[in-house]
């Protein structure tokens, strides 16, 4: 699939970190519900927020460097769309019935979809310091994964569902 070049580098890339605080509100939602489990939940939206700062890093690389090319994987709608799905999370972790085997998959099931879409790559450029940033997101949205992944086989193993 061709991909064109983004009209709005910018605003992509402002979105894409408004993703990623978005997520990290999930995680503290989920911390505040789950007290049990606010660690490792309050681990993880730390960590969103270090994806939100990384790609904001990128907005201003871009902005000093011309040689930058952002390309549009997906709209800056769809990732509004995708936000605004994350804020529906937000208020289902809100609801006293919530279980942390919901969190758990939905979280893993989230960042799974990242990884599938390759969210991350949207830039393409030269500079080492842009292909680091890309790799530690990627590299990053993976972990969480897997974290999300072994915790939930954790904690089904512990409620007997396997």
């Amino acid at each position: 699939m061709e991909y064109k070049i983004a009209e709005d580098p910018d605003a992509l890339l402002k979105v894409l970190s408004e993703h990623e605080r978005a997520i990290a509100q999930l995680y503290q939602a989920y911390s505040a519900h789950f007290n049990e489990y606010a660690i490792f939940w309050d681990h993880l939206a730390q960590e969103e927020l270090k994806h939100a700062a990384c790609l904001n890093k990128l907005r201003t690389l871009l902005k000093e460097d011309s040689g930058i090319v952002i390309v549009e994987r997906f709209s800056v709608d769809a990732v509004r769309f995708s936000i605004n799905y994350v804020n529906e999370l937000i208020e289902r972790a809100n609801q006293p019935d919530f279980k942390l085997l919901n969190a758990l998959s939905l979280a893993m099931k989230l960042e799974e979809a990242l990884l599938e879409k390759n969210f991350f790559e949207v830039l393409s450029g030269d500079g080492q310091e842009i292909r680091e940033a890309l790799e530690f997101l990627g590299n990053e949205t993976a972990r969480h994964f897997q974290v999300l992944h072994n915790t939930l086989k954790a904690h089904k193993n512990d409620m007997g569902l396997q």
